[in-house]
């Protein structure tokens, strides 16, 4: 949070050295605000509405997670939800299982103990040391430090969380149900991506910018999702969504990113995809696939120590999936030969400078 943001709330703070956690609770507080104006049958205005997206958390997850359609029909599912006069129409949007309705309905139903739940990490977090446990996990000895100053939010809209350089934020949803199989996890998975290293591409040329961060999007979440969606895929309760989510269709993206990179190989010259193309083939998972089918199968396979002594590489861990995979005995996809020699060529030429230009930034 910027010094200049209005906290309504700021507690929990937790001491270390040379690090402090803060978590806000402004966003969520001021989503409740709204909901009790809702459910006076008050309209919920574009003053209103705009006041609410301007509390920094909800703007930065917002920002991450919604496309400008999708928080148009979240704004209208969200007035559906409290408003009295309206209840006809939500019961409707709940009996054709419309997502956002039914997201929002929870938060209605639930208000009693998302509150309380805010209230007791408000006072003191109890997952802040197990979520460095459960990161350091994957991630190599330099890497296993706390944050500093790290800044923790959470809101009420949505079921997901985000990590950005300005901290961490979490839907109030998502942190709690999806700790349920195993606390902290999520909190782990947030602050691993504060803590993995990783290097700066903005140096490259500009036609293998797209194709490097998409390899670096999926070393990004596929190996902090060893921490969270392993212990998932074990849980009766999520296995099923896990499962077709990131692991179904895995194969089928493989194959696509396996044809990009021959073409790529085999015509240098020629257009290459936007960086919008792999979002696109990662269903907009940014990198959660193919990323923890590729890493289940590297750790399934023993090679952690070689996949952490890499972490900041995305031409390694591709490399390593290729030789996980070939050991596998479900026979995952590998990659041709073309591929393979054209993600060597990219290691060497970017992987290098980028370090040097990193050990450079930390000297001075």
């Amino acid at each position: 949070m910027k010094p200049l943001c209005l906290l309504l709330t700021l507690l929990g703070l937790l001491a270390r050295p040379a690090a402090a956690q803060t978590v806000n609770v402004d966003a969520a507080e001021r989503y409740w605000e709204m909901a009790a104006a809702l459910r006076q049958d008050q309209p919920l205005t574009d003053a209103m509405w705009a006041a609410f997206v301007a509390v920094p958390a909800n703007r930065r997850y917002i920002a991450s997670v919604f496309g400008e359609s999708d928080l148009k029909a979240y704004r209208r599912a969200i007035e559906v939800t409290y408003r009295p006069s309206l209840d006809s129409l939500r019961r409707a949007r709940l009996k054709a299982n419309s997502w956002y309705y039914v997201l929002n309905d929870e938060y209605r139903r639930r208000e009693p103990e998302f509150r309380a739940y805010l209230q007791q990490t408000a006072q003191q977090p109890g997952y802040l040391d197990l979520m460095y446990q459960l990161a350091y996990e994957f991630l190599p000895a330099r890497a296993r430090h706390p944050v500093a100053n790290l800044q923790l939010a959470y809101v009420a809209i949505g079921n997901d969380a985000i990590s950005e350089q300005q901290g961490l934020v979490f839907s109030l949803k998502s942190a709690i149900d999806w700790n349920k199989p195993k606390a902290g996890i999520l909190e782990a998975h947030e602050v691993h991506h504060q803590l993995r290293p990783g290097l700066d591409f903005s140096f490259a040329d500009s036609v293998d910018r797209p194709l490097l961060n998409a390899l670096h999007m999926t070393l990004n979440e596929g190996v902090a999702d060893l921490i969270d969606k392993r212990v998932q895929l074990r849980s009766p309760a999520d296995s099923a969504d896990i499962y077709d989510w990131l692991l179904a269709g895995a194969p089928a993206v493989l194959h696509k990113l396996d044809s990009v990179l021959q073409a790529t190989a085999a015509r240098p010259t020629a257009p290459r995809p936007a960086l919008r193309y792999y979002r696109r083939l990662s269903n907009g998972s940014n990198g959660h696939l193919p990323g923890f089918f590729m890493a289940r199968i590297i750790e399934r396979q023993g090679y952690r120590p070689q996949l952490l002594a890499s972490i900041d590489d995305p031409m390694a861990f591709f490399l390593l999936y290729q030789r996980a995979a070939r050991r596998d005995k479900m026979r995952p996809p590998v990659f041709s030969a073309a591929s393979v020699a054209y993600l060597k060529r990219l290691q060497k030429k970017y992987i290098g400078p980028a370090r040097q230009a990193m050990a450079r930034q930390v000297v001075r």
